[in-house]
């Protein structure tokens, strides 16, 4: 009986014929195939092909941004279905069925620099992969949930209504019963309001009273004691006049009231989010806008300087720092 011969490179063509099936099958998934057996149209397999290989993607690279409990960015939400089906202020951002059209497979494949998402870095190709495969499946996604449709536009006509934009009224004060009470013409509409609903004024505030109402509301802070005693003595109007002047003058009127615009400016030191990194010149700013209050900065001129600081004229070299802090 003849025995096979075998030739010595035998077991290395086995070997090299597995790695060669094996590379294939690499090429074949990278050219758009399925990972894995998915009956197409059944809604079980499409469902656990998102369950396993999209929703671990999203909570993973994408939650952080677009979920309901962080602060979700540029309006899209990405944790419920109807947050990519309406999309956030660039619109839809997947169209089922049609990767190629959908602005969340052009975020992440980086081909616009100007839309890239996750921006701290593209994801690897496989997930890149998988999300577009999911989208030409046309997106199964078995979450519920809801939100409200972003808001699409400015109504003009609409908004010359609001009441900030209407010109300014002069009306005639109103009549009162009670005359002796109104010390001033808007007393006058206070107290019409109060005796049509039959309400009381409280009794005259004591000059204590008087002061600390002052000294919180300009300063943010309690008069001191002295400031408090000498008040009590004299409590005459020009006393308070001075008082007002005074507390108006004090670095900590700017500090006080410039902290409402750093709050609307959403002003930090640092980052926050949990990997907190020290904002290192921030301060520059929150002092910029302390002093714009103090020095009584036109109103115009502070909005400007933030907008377009850089590229406004300068009479000195303080005057160009500060216009560039503003804008920073």
């Amino acid at each position: 009986m003849m025995t096979a011969f075998r030739h010595p490179t035998d077991r290395l063509s086995r070997h090299l014929g597995m790695r060669l099936i094996t590379w294939v099958q690499g090429m074949v998934v990278g050219a758009g195939f399925l990972p894995c057996t998915l009956a197409l149209g059944d809604p079980a397999e499409e469902i656990a092909f998102f369950e396993n290989h999209i929703r671990p993607i999203l909570i993973d690279r994408c939650y952080e941004c677009h979920a309901a409990d962080q602060k979700v960015k540029g309006g899209l939400r990405l944790d419920i279905r109807q947050g990519w089906h309406l999309g956030g202020d660039s619109g839809p951002s997947i169209l089922p069925g049609q990767p190629q059209e959908s602005l969340l497979i052009e975020a992440i494949g980086y081909g616009n620099p100007d839309l890239e998402m996750p921006p701290k870095g593209k994801l690897p190709q496989t997930e890149i992969d998988l999300l577009t495969q999911w989208v030409r499946l046309g997106a199964p996604d078995p979450r519920d949930g809801t939100m409200q449709k972003p808001t699409e536009g400015l109504d003009v006509e609409a908004g010359r209504s609001f009441w900030s934009f209407q010109p300014i009224a002069h009306p005639t004060p109103p009549q009162v019963m009670d005359a002796a009470w109104p010390l001033n013409e808007v007393d006058r509409f206070i107290r019409s309001e109060q005796e049509a609903h039959g309400i009381e004024p409280n009794p005259e505030a004591s000059p204590a009273q008087q002061l600390r109402r002052l000294s919180f509301d300009l300063t943010g802070l309690p008069p001191d004691p002295d400031t408090l005693a000498a008040f009590e003595r004299d409590p005459s109007e020009a006393h308070y006049r001075r008082l007002v002047e005074s507390m108006l003058a004090s670095q900590a009127f700017g500090e006080t009231w410039g902290r409402h615009w750093l709050d609307l400016a959403r002003y930090a030191e640092s980052t926050g989010g949990g990997r907190s990194s020290v904002l290192a010149n921030a301060w520059r700013y929150r002092n910029y806008v302390i002093g714009a209050f103090n020095d009584d900065m036109p109103y115009g001129q502070f909005i400007t300087e933030q907008i377009a600081g850089d590229l406004l004229p300068h009479t000195s070299a303080a005057a160009r720092e500060r216009q560039l802090v503003a804008t920073a």
